[in-house]
Order: structure tokens, then sequence, then C-alpha cells
């Protein structure tokens, strides 16, 4: 009887790399690693992740002690050749603007803008620049420019003092063409400036200050002011009278009227406690008590 060779049975290939599954119709088996998000797929990607970051770490950490023993000196070195690459391609800093202060604030605003002849165009961050300006007190309104290829232009206006404010305690401050206080301002050195209370009066102040101004006859004269109600001023001189003004609207033709009378009739020298000029178109006049009656005029 001739021998039967008993049929060997191959068990299957165990390897996780492909998709064992799958149908023999279905095709030429898979990779599970081509299929995304399967578990070796997710798998070669942190073990790719995981090797470029040792090997970059390792790389810089060689440089670093090469270059001096520290990633400071690295990083230090990297941007001294960065530099050299834009100094030779022509876009370092070559001039540097300031436009709108005087002489000193513009000194400490060159100091606070943080960038020098010299350095790197594309690293002077206009933005970071305005806002290291904006922490000096004495300037307002900054605006910074980048012009290609090597200049930084830094405008800004001066806080100037217009007046003294009598805040809620009683205490003066000095306050600027805005309104806001100037903290680092001793008070009792601007003692010439007028001086202003009362409701909403230091944000309205610039209005006072700046229509007054034009008549420089009463400016001069002018000790303080009080607003009321919020929309208008009484005015004190320092003859000792005080003036009734209109609102806002019509404040600069109530001022133009009591400058005429002045230049006139000297009225503001006359013995009188008030002048009602809130009809700047008449006005009537208080006198002092024992002085001859002053009618309207």
């Amino acid at each position: 009887m001739p021998k039967v060779s008993r049929p060997r049975i191959k068990g299957p290939d165990i390897d996780d790399d492909f998709d064992d599954m799958q149908p023999a119709a279905a095709g030429p088996r898979v990779h599970a690693r081509n299929i995304k998000y399967s578990v070796a797929w997710f798998r070669d990607r942190i073990a790719t992740y995981a090797l470029g970051t040792i090997i970059c770490g390792a790389a810089m950490l060689t440089l670093a002690m090469w270059m001096g023993g520290s990633l400071g000196a690295f990083g230090k070195n990297f941007q001294n050749g960065v530099d050299v690459i834009f100094r030779s391609a022509g876009l370092s800093i070559t001039r540097i603007n300031v436009v709108g202060l005087d002489p000193l604030v513009e000194e400490r605003t060159r100091e606070m803008a943080g960038v020098n002849v010299g350095g790197n165009m594309l690293s002077a961050d206009p933005y970071a620049i305005k806002k290291r300006v904006e922490q000096l007190e004495a300037v307002s309104d900054v605006k910074v420019h980048r012009f290609w290829p090597n200049q930084i232009t830094i405008m800004a206006n001066p806080r100037d003092p217009i007046a003294l404010w009598q805040d809620e305690s009683g205490a003066y401050r000095v306050i600027d063409q805005k309104g806001r206080t100037l903290a680092e301002a001793d008070p009792q050195k601007y003692m010439n400036l007028p001086r202003i209370a009362g409701e909403d009066a230091a944000s309205a102040a610039a209005t006072l200050v700046t229509a007054m101004a034009g008549f420089p006859d009463l400016a001069v004269r002018m000790e303080g002011a009080t607003r009321v109600g919020g929309r208008r001023w009484d005015v004190k001189f320092r003859s000792g009278g005080e003036v009734s003004l209109p609102e806002d609207a019509r404040l600069v033709e109530a001022l133009n009227a009591l400058n005429m009378m002045q230049a006139r009739n000297r009225v503001l020298d006359l013995p009188v406690t008030r002048i009602d000029a809130r009809q700047p178109e008449r006005m009537a006049l208080t006198p002092m008590a024992g002085s001859p009656k002053a009618g309207g005029t």
C-alpha cells in the first residue's frame, strides 16, 4: 500500500504591521501603519517625533557646548549671525527719527525705544517699541513706523501741563491737555497754572484753556474756574470778579464779547463781584457792596 504523505498545515504569520483580518478576496494585504489613526500609525508618528526631538536637542547641546557651554550663548551667537546676514543685505537700522518732542524728552524716548543704529530691522517690532515708549509719562499719542529698508520713525505728542485740578479729596493734581493727571508732577511747581474744580472739570479743562488762549489779555488774568453742571464754567479772575460763561457751544462767543468790554471799559478792573455772560449779547454786572450800581451792558 503506497505511503500517503500528510499535508503540512502552515500557521498564520504573526505581523502587526499588516491587516491579517481582511479576506483573501479583498486584494493584497495593507500595512496597518498606512491606515490612518490605527495603533501602528500613531506608533510610527510618535517614534518619528521623539527621534527628531532627541536629535535636535543633542545637536543644540553640542553647539552650545562648542560655543561656550550654555544655550544662552547659542541663542546669542545665532542672533548675532542673523544680524550679520541682515546687515550684509542692507536691512540694518541706519537712522532712528523722533518727531514732535523737545530734546530732553526725545533723548528719553530713544532710550525707551530699545533699538539702536546697526540693529536688525526685522526684529524692530513697531508694536513693542510703541509699548515701551508709552511707559514715559511725558508723551502721548505714540506712533511707530518702519520705513524699509533701514529707518525707524517714532512720532509722539508731549503731555503739556495745562491746569491744577482739585480732586474729590480737595488735593490739587497737575493735568495735561487730555485731562489726565501727571503723577510725577509736583503741583507746587505749577502754581502759575489756573486751578479748576467741579464735575467733569478735568476732561473739559482743555476746551476752556484753549479758548482762553485766544484772548491773551483775559488768559493772564484768569485765576481759576469751576465747572457747573458738567456743561459750562464760572471763571474767577485775579481782580476778584467772577464771570459766568455760557455752555461750551457759545464759550468763544462770550469770551470775545468779554474781551471787547475789557479793551473798551476795563470791565474786569471795575468794582464788581460777578459778570453774567451767559447771554453774550447782553451781560449783567453785580457791583460790590457800597459801590455805585452798575447796570447791564
